[in-house]
């Protein structure tokens, strides 16, 4: 007879330090070693189940004292990086950081268990009970980010380790070891701090040994991260971190610099994302959106949206995630600042389907305004009827040429007019005078629900014309 149980990591993915390692040398303990495991089970008794008798628990994990085997499903090791300020930091300044790892296992979704472990014991009825109850109220198991569901299987289930399961003592292609406790096992050793045991300057907690382990895995292609269709990419959202505030009402001189670095690191690049050369890209090539969660007058900017429809390759996407650094300095050190562009450090926050990575500007609404203003295509002639029927028709057209073809109302918004007066309309080589592009409040009421993002006219790909949906 055997006790198994099923893992399966909620998330996807797995955090654990091994215990003789350092976070930053991006290390993952996998499997989980018995001493993390008989650890996560006190740990549950104590804050989910205290009124258990300490008894019955201290008999359960003497039971469940030898060293069990492992399966494992496969898995990408990744990491993020953090930069922490250390004493001597200051706000504004660059440098007096600390680089902080955050390493992890990415784990396929569609494997179903991630983990199963077998001991080689047969528990009581009362003893399976109590495990089964414990396994159910765990929350995770390694760090708090590693959230888990814990099963404990039925006996006619359990599969027999074979050399692809990680074993004691056992040979085979791969080996490790973990950290398990010895017998007979002591609650208070398993209770014991991280912190305790290094005050007491021990190497190891008291009351443990390392165990190896070995395996020989079967011939498998690695696993491929998951990738939408065709490969492609369709939005890249960053934060922003400035010296001075970033003005909504300058964001356009964010989005043409944005638009200049990735041209330049591209190479040029491809017309179809870049959309230059005269290529033909329908409005599917890159637009580059500074984000603002307000339209009131002096809103800043917190973020940076790259939303291309067509998709953009993965090459591309390196590329563009790659650049960290935005600057107004214009013509080197003996050059000048642009007024209103303070330097700019972009933090990416997320990458893939635009309504993951933006959902604010998506919908789907029947009634959209203005987060910036519009800016006319065309220009109205006054022969041609008022200038509100001229809006209205050209904001229609706008929509039309970017696959929206239902009916809509189209309104100005009188009381925001002044606040289009505020913003920069012209990109950072222009030199149009402050009226000679006007831009407009506007507010859409569509016949039926429209999902975005909705960004029209002039400078659309710059952060103009954007609009979100309307509060209820």
């Amino acid at each position: 007879m055997s006790t198994t149980l099923s893992v399966r990591f909620l998330l996807g993915r797995y955090h654990a330090t091994p215990w003789d390692r350092s976070v930053n040398e991006g290390a993952v303990e996998w499997p989980p070693s018995p001493w993390r495991l008989l650890r996560a089970l006190v740990s549950t008794w104590h804050t989910r189940w205290p009124e258990l008798p300490a008894a019955d628990v201290e008999a359960l994990l003497g039971a469940l004292a030898s060293p069990p085997s492992y399966w494992v499903a496969p898995s990408r090791p990744g990491h993020t990086r953090h930069y922490l300020p250390d004493a001597s930091h200051r706000t504004g300044v660059s440098g007096s950081t600390d680089l902080a790892l955050d390493p992890f296992l990415m784990l396929s979704p569609q494997d179903s268990p991630h983990l199963l472990i077998r001991w080689d014991v047969d528990l009581s009825t009362e003893q399976r009970e109590l495990l089964a109850k414990l396994a159910e109220l765990v929350p995770y198991l390694g760090r708090a980010e590693s959230v888990c569901e814990l099963t404990l299987l039925d006996p006619s289930a359990a599969v027999s380790p074979d050399e692809t399961w990680w074993r004691p003592h056992a040979n085979g292609t791969e080996h490790q070891r973990l950290l398990a406790p010895t017998s007979p096992v002591r609650l208070s050793a398993l209770e014991v701090t991280t912190v305790a045991v290094r005050k007491a300057k021990r190497l190891l907690p008291e009351s443990t040994v390392w165990v190896p382990y070995g395996r020989t895995p079967k011939d498998e292609p690695p696993a491929r991260p998951a990738q939408p269709s065709g490969g492609l990419v369709q939005a890249i959202r960053f934060g922003l971190h400035s010296r001075a505030p970033f003005l909504a009402t300058h964001g356009v001189l964010l989005a043409d610099m944005m638009h200049r670095a990735v041209t330049k690191r591209l190479d040029g690049g491809r017309p179809e994302l870049l959309g230059h050369a005269g290529a033909a890209t329908d409005h599917r090539h890159a637009h580059w959106v500074p984000l603002t969660a307000s339209r009131e007058p002096g809103a800043v900017l917190d973020g940076l949206l790259v939303w291309a429809p067509g998709g953009i390759q993965p090459a591309e996407v390196a590329t563009i995630i790659g650049t960290r650094q935005l600057s107004g300095r214009r013509g080197g050190d003996d050059g000048y600042e642009v007024k209103g562009f303070p330097k700019t450090t972009l933090l990416l926050q997320a990458v893939g389907p635009v309504d993951q990575v933006a959902p604010e500007l998506c919908g789907p609404s029947r009634v959209w305004v203005s987060q910036t203003p519009y800016l006319p295509v065309r220009h109205h002639k006054r022969s041609r009827g008022s200038y509100e029927d001229f809006l209205a028709d050209d904001l229609r057209r706008e929509l039309r040429y970017r696959g929206v073809d239902v009916p809509v109302q189209v309104e100005l918004i009188p009381s925001r007019e002044r606040w289009t007066m505020g913003y920069r309309r012209y990109r950072l080589d222009e030199v149009l005078s402050r009226d000679s592009r006007v831009g407009h409040a506007v507010r859409l009421t569509f016949d039926s629900t429209v999902e975005g993002p909705l960004m029209l006219g002039q400078l659309s790909h710059f952060g103009f014309g954007v609009f979100v949906p309307a509060s209820p």
